[in-house]
């Protein structure tokens, strides 16, 4: 089956899209993206059915108008037989994480004591107020209830955009066979190790912070407040508000992490003698090592590769990834466009 280069060349022809600033708004914790994956490379051959391969990728997010990820990575792949292949590798990322937008509101309320004065008469009136007229520490010691702190928050938390390197080592082993000499399906497993140093980004908080006193004028024994048993209610306000300033800068310190991963991959290939396009199509979850083999990631994909020569590779497709993890989910629609050259 021949087909013409030129169509396929022009499709993966370079693509330069315009970045403008997107913002990322995490309130609901879903978020549905697209964008363009590319990758290119280069193989050699080596003695004893080994091969070495350069690899660099980029790709773009929100809907090809943002930078997402910038990676180039070295590895080494071994054949010793026909059905298996073994490799390993190191990748260097650099992930763009855009402008996030999070909006908090939030009501509580903290219990306020002061130390019973054992010179009061025992008939003494000390305000009994939500069911709670008296409080007793460890140590025995005993207060009385005075009144509460109520702490507001209501405000949008604007973290800036920011790149941040990660380091990757990747250790995987395949296993094909080929049905009925057309079809040729392979299994892998990749383990992952991921490092991602520490980074400190800004952020800014518009909205306020306010803190409301309440207190029984009635009652005012000397004394230090202590904080006691929490519970909801109203009381008389005998202080006024205080509101910290609309905006306010913040450097936020994202600590490192160390990500282990298991990538499982099954690949469907249809590879005929005589052919010189290849459709391919697989599925690939990524489990969490440390977090009890939890699958984050379901990654799709489905698409053609063509051989232009004996050394020149394109490859054109579809992909679909769904991501689950502390920020929510996130669906990804991409295009992916590759060109690979062995020598």
């Amino acid at each position: 089956m021949k087909i013409k280069p030129i169509p396929i060349l022009c499709m993966v022809a370079t693509v330069t899209p315009v970045m403008a600033q997107a913002d990322y708004v995490n309130e609901d914790g879903d978020h549905t993206t697209g964008g363009l994956w590319t990758e290119v490379g280069a193989a050699k051959v080596l003695p004893h059915n080994l091969n070495l391969s350069l690899d660099a990728g980029f790709r773009t997010t929100e809907w090809f108008d943002e930078a997402d990820r910038f990676d180039i990575g070295l590895s080494l792949g071994w054949k010793p037989t026909k059905h298996w292949k073994f490799g390993a590798g190191y990748t260097f990322i650099t992930k763009h994480s855009l402008k996030e937008t999070a909006h908090k509101s939030t009501t509580e309320y903290e219990w306020k004591y002061r130390p019973v004065d054992s010179s009061l008469d025992e008939n003494t009136d000390f305000p009994d107020f939500m069911g709670a007229p008296t409080y007793t520490d460890a140590e025995n010691n005993e207060y009385r209830y005075h009144g509460y702190n109520k702490d507001e928050k209501d405000y949008t938390r604007v973290t800036d955009a920011f790149w941040r390197p990660r380091h990757r080592l990747s250790f995987d082993g395949a296993y094909t066979y080929k049905f009925w000499k057309t079809l040729r399906v392979t299994l892998r497993e990749r383990y992952q190790l991921t490092f991602v140093p520490s980074k400190e980004v800004n952020r800014t908080r518009i909205g306020t912070k306010t803190t409301t006193k309440y207190r029984d004028p009635n009652y005012d024994l000397n004394g230090d407040l202590v904080a006691g048993p929490f519970d909801e209610g109203s009381y008389d306000e005998i202080e006024g508000p205080t509101v910290s300033p609309a905006d306010e800068e913040t450097i936020k310190d994202k600590s490192k992490k160390t990500l282990h991963v298991l990538r499982s991959r099954l690949t469907f290939e249809i590879d005929k003698k005589g052919w010189n396009i290849t459709p391919y199509a697989y599925a690939e979850l990524f489990n969490d090592l440390k977090d009890d083999f939890h699958t984050n990631k379901v990654r799709t994909s489905a698409g053609i590769e063509y051989d232009i020569t004996k050394k020149h590779r394109v490859q054109v497709g579809y992909l679909f990834q769904y991501e689950d993890d502390d920020d929510g989910d996130l669906n990804t629609h991409a295009f992916t466009v590759g060109y690979k050259f062995k020598f």
